[in-house]
């Protein structure tokens, strides 16, 4: 899994950002000789795993570290640690990165990595100086020594942006095929080099020389488009047999290939959930190969006995139809023993021949032939072919036990194959953490299709809290007289409109006990925060949690409805209003019998189709909090 220059590049504007700035706290080396830089900026921790030769993306979390570094990597860190990232560089039409350090109270030091064939990692002083490198490389036109100047390779004339496209297409040699001279001379490689032709529509096999202007107009307009794609595009994470590997969009020479597609939230993230997998694939071949030869022989023998099954069938079928004409005829059959001459004759479908020699009937018709005796009747005798007919239905019956058997042995061979890549992935994978929460977001919440944030507590306890602690002059409290309503205040809802008021209280209803009791429509009322009192008059009781209300409530009457849909790769919900026109896949869902879990994962189907294991098992759990009382129904649009 190797990224391209054009990949990197998109790579390097989505991390850039997060990485400058930050402190290097470790560098570790992995088992599959990557490198991780461990990361603090500010209050955020990430880790910045780097592959040699082939790829890098950054990571909120952690992964799991051998427990002794390496020589080199002992020195490596006695030389990056407490360093500050002050500058990150793409070398121009190289899929080379340098990262400018600044060390406490000491030169500058150069971080170079090198993602090329022979690929390493190199530090640099300030003049150039190699002070350390995962290995020693020698090259025909450099060397990676320590103690030797630092040199990148010598520079190609290469596209590296729209730019370059009409200069390079001029200077390339006429004489090669156009797939090989985009993929080499222009630098495209190989992907986008057959993805441009493919665009074209121009014959790939061509060579530059060949082809016609309009052809050559083509091309370049091809390759303008999949730049910006490269650029702009939404990323996916592709799974064949042989690989899995991420790219900023997918092509349009992929789109009809037998190929798993999943969507990613970035480039950075598609190349981490690519690179996670493939480790995965290779820590559990073995194992897999062994599983998907059983799963071979197992569909090989189970194909033979659907073979079997239906010959059998036709076979029974066969012997069922001659045995009911003979028998049928049975009486004319038999009339012909006595037949003179005895021959050939036609009774209806049947054409049956008699030898009084051998003291045999011959009988054959559509549906094959058979011999029958003049020494036993012919009703016995068709009866005898019946008979084994049920013999050959009995042997289907079996054939089909035994591959029901053999499909249950697939099916738990898959699901091992399943398991076994996901304890896997487990265990090779970072373990995320999710940034900083806001406040409200320890409670139930949503934004108003206004923009007015709408915070509900989850029991008797939050709603106490969100109150005390959120609750401020210029918001509207909402409540209603059903037994278990949260508590809802809309931010600043003195400032919104009807609208935002009636998203609110649908949103209160949602999570009151009417969702649990089936209703569909309930009354939600809402109140200033000054006719709120958690004081009770002289005399009365007010109970842990509660609040005294003063003065006229407003009601509403609303739906109980809750929406969920995606926007940006993110997950959003609330009442279907405040959805529209920020996603165009939106699922309802009210009260009824189905389990949260069955619904979250017929949600994450319909919005967002192939989503990778963990990214599943993550939108699951946030679906499942979403679903009032565990429990609803999609509505049918």
């Amino acid at each position: 899994m190797e990224l391209s220059f054009f990949e990197f590049k998109r790579l390097m504007k989505e991390i850039s950002d997060e990485l400058v700035d930050s402190r290097i706290e470790n560098v570790y080396s992995m088992d599959d000789g990557s490198i991780i830089l461990k990361l603090k900026k500010d209050n955020d921790r990430y880790e910045l795993r780097i592959s040699p030769g082939r790829c890098m993306f950054l990571v909120r979390g952690e992964y799991q570290k051998p427990p002794k570094p390496s020589e080199t990597i002992t020195k490596l860190r006695k030389i990056l640690n407490n360093s500050i990232i002050v500058k990150v560089e793409l070398l121009e039409g190289e899929r080379i990165v340098i990262f400018e350090l600044q060390r406490p109270y000491a030169e500058r030091l150069n971080l170079i990595i090198e993602f090329l064939p022979k690929g390493t990692l190199i530090v640099t002083d300030s003049s150039g100086r190699i002070l350390e490198c995962l290995e020693k490389l020698l090259m025909k036109d450099r060397e990676i020594i320590v103690g030797k100047e630092y040199k990148p390779p010598p520079r190609r004339r290469i596209i590296t942006s729209t730019q370059d496209v009409e200069q390079v297409l001029e200077s390339i040699d006429k004489n090669r095929k156009i797939v090989s001279a985009l993929a080499i001379e222009a630098g495209l490689g190989g992907r986008y080099a057959e993805e441009v032709a493919y665009i074209a529509g121009v014959e790939k096999s061509k060579k530059f020389s060949e082809i016609s202007i309009g052809e050559y107009e083509k091309i370049r307009k091809a390759i303008m488009r999949v730049l910006e794609e490269i650029e702009t595009g939404k990323p996916v994470i592709v799974e064949s047999k042989l690989e899995v590997y991420p790219l900023p969009y997918l092509p349009e020479s992929l789109k009809l290939r037998d190929l798993k597609v999943i969507q990613a939230s970035s480039f950075n993230e598609a190349v981490r959930i690519a690179y996670e997998k493939n480790l995965t694939y290779e820590a559990a071949r073995e194992t897999l190969e062994k599983i998907e030869k059983e799963i071979k022989s197992l569909n090989e023998e189970l194909e033979n006995k659907h073979k079997t099954l239906e010959k059998l069938k036709a076979l029974s079928s066969q012997k069922r139809s001659l045995a009911k004409f003979i028998l049928t005829y049975s009486s004319e059959i038999e009339k012909l023993r006595y037949a003179e001459p005895p021959g050939e004759v036609r009774i209806d479908e049947l054409m049956v021949r008699v030898d009084k020699f051998s003291r045999k009937i011959s009988i054959s018709s559509s549906y094959g032939e058979v011999q029958l005796t003049l020494n036993e009747s012919i009703a016995k005798q068709a009866s005898r072919i019946f008979d084994e007919a049920k013999n050959i239905d009995s042997r289907i019956d079996e054939l089909k036990r035994e591959a029901d058997e053999i499909g249950e042995k697939i099916k738990k061979l898959l699901n091992r194959r399943e398991h076994l890549v996901v304890e896997k992935l487990e265990t090779i994978s970072a373990k995320i953490t999710r940034g900083k929460m806001n406040w409200y977001e320890k409670y139930r919440w949503f934004y108003t299709s206004e923009g007015f944030l709408a915070v509900a507590g989850k029991d008797v306890s939050s709603n106490h809290a969100l109150l005390r602690r959120h609750l401020e002059k210029e918001d509207l409290v909402f409540h209603s007289e059903v037994r278990g309503a949260p508590i809802l205040i809309l931010k600043k809802g003195a400032d919104s409109t009807e609208r935002s008021i009636l998203e609110a209280a649908q949103f209160a209803a949602c999570y009151s006990r009417a969702w649990k009791e089936g209703l569909q429509y309930i009354s939600v009322y809402y109140v200033k925060p000054d006719q709120l009192s958690f004081s009770p008059p002289p005399g009365h009781y007010v109970p842990k949690g509660g609040v005294i209300i003063k003065g006229e409530k407003k009601y509403v009457t609303v739906k109980l409805e809750i929406a969920i849909g995606v926007e940006d790769s993110r997950l959003v919900w609330g009442p279907s209003q405040t959805l529209e026109g920020r996603t165009t896949r939106i699922i309802k869902i009210t009260p009824g019998k189905e389990r949260a879990k069955e619904l979250a994962e017929e949600v994450i189907k319909r919005i967002f189709g192939e989503v990778e294991d963990r990214k599943k098992k993550e939108l699951i759990e946030d679906i499942m909090k979403i679903i009032p009382y565990g429990r609803g129904s999609i509505t049918k649009h």
